[in-house]
């Protein structure tokens, strides 16, 4: 079939706007799907035609599928949200309870435009944590090569052909030469080591055992510690003023923010006596205060937020403002990362150099 309008306009085929279509379902995918939908139901368009038509126009094959699905459920009789709970692998829960209180206050659209926003908001801060990251982490891997390489090929080198000048070496030229042989005799243990080592942290970090130590062991450096209670600040602040705009009651947003922080030691349990404390009848500034992890900014202005009766409104500027946080401790930790990186490259480089030259240097001011 031809392009819309591409014959009655008399233009080439060429000029034909072709959809590039993908496999995988992207958190791009899961954008526009949110996106269009809520354009469609503000538009009039009833939930299951919407469905039908975001489906139609989706650029992932198996997001076409997924929302085949999710259209058959509905047509069905069942609700969106319980049509998208049956899939966790593409939505979140707290996306599917926010829906399923939208569905319940019949603010779906609103709800739906709510969603994207908080959907892109989470993508760009996930953009900029990864790109702030990236230099420092390229430049140390970098660093580790450079002196691999070093003790591997390059030290050697150097230590054949001052052996063969038969002359006592400087403490230094022996200790670089000893770090080379073990490097060429125990090279390739210590790659695998590195290797078996980050594989088995990493499956250790899945376990709860291994996220309390890794989490335990952020909070005690200053930099990564003001770094995980900022975020989870803004975490916990973006998503609760999310759900409690959505018309989720202030119990159920609590239990689906602490669902939110199973990965996390050291909030999770803190989420789950905030529950308790707030059902017993404290105020949740009180029972964020009896935790000790939240910032006396968060406190009170949930208590100004709650004594005013606009805690969502409030929660949402907190997350705005240590939105903002967060991007300045990334930018003043790559700041001093990656000065401290140069630094080490420029001095473990210089140091080989100058212990391999040494001897030569000496030979060549000596006595004739």
């Amino acid at each position: 079939m031809k392009g819309p309008g591409v014959v009655a306009l008399g233009l080439p085929r060429f000029v034909q706007v072709k959809t590039k279509r993908h496999k995988a379902i992207t958190l791009d995918d899961k954008i526009a799907f949110f996106n269009q939908t809520s354009t469609l139901l503000n538009a009039g368009t009833a939930l299951l035609r919407a469905l039908e038509v975001v489906g139609e126009q989706s650029e992932s094959e198996k997001a076409r599928q997924l929302i085949a699905k999710l259209t058959a459920q509905v047509a069905s009789g069942s609700a969106l949200a319980d049509a998208m709970e049956r899939h966790p692998r593409f939505f979140e829960e707290h996306w599917v309870e926010l829906v399923r209180a939208g569905e319940a206050t019949g603010r779906l659209a609103e709800t739906l435009v709510s969603l994207t926003a908080y959907i892109e908001k989470r993508k760009a801060i996930q953009g900029k944590i990864v790109s702030s990251l990236m230099y420092p982490a390229v430049m140390v891997t970098v660093l580790v090569a450079a002196l691999f390489v070093m003790f591997w090929k390059v030290v050697p080198t150097f230590a054949a052909m001052l052996k063969d000048f038969g002359s006592e070496l400087p403490a230094i030229t022996v200790y670089v030469i000893d770090i080379s042989n073990f490097v060429q005799a125990n090279g390739l243990y210590m790659l695998g080591g590195a290797i078996a080592a980050g594989f088995g942290w990493t499956r250790y970090t899945r376990t709860a055992g291994g996220r309390r130590v890794r989490d335990l062991g952020l909070m005690l450096m200053p930099l990564s510690a003001s770094f995980v209670v900022e975020t989870s600040m803004e975490r916990f602040a973006a998503n609760l003023s999310l759900l409690l705009r959505s018309g989720t009651p202030l119990l159920e947003g609590l239990a689906v923010v602490q669902r939110m922080f199973r990965n996390q030691a050291v909030y999770y349990p803190a989420l789950a006596a905030i529950s308790s404390h707030v059902e017993k009848g404290s105020t949740l500034a009180e029972a964020l205060e009896r935790t000790g992890l939240f910032t006396s900014m968060v406190i009170n202005m949930v208590r100004v937020g709650e004594e005013s009766g606009k805690l969502p409104q409030v929660l949402e500027e907190i997350a705005l403002f240590y939105k903002l946080r967060v991007e300045i401790i990334l930018s003043r930790l790559t700041g001093l990362v990656e000065p401290v990186i140069v630094i080490v490259m420029g001095i473990s480089v210089g140091v080989i150099m100058m212990s391999l030259y040494l001897p030569m240097f000496q030979m060549s001011s000596g006595p004739r």
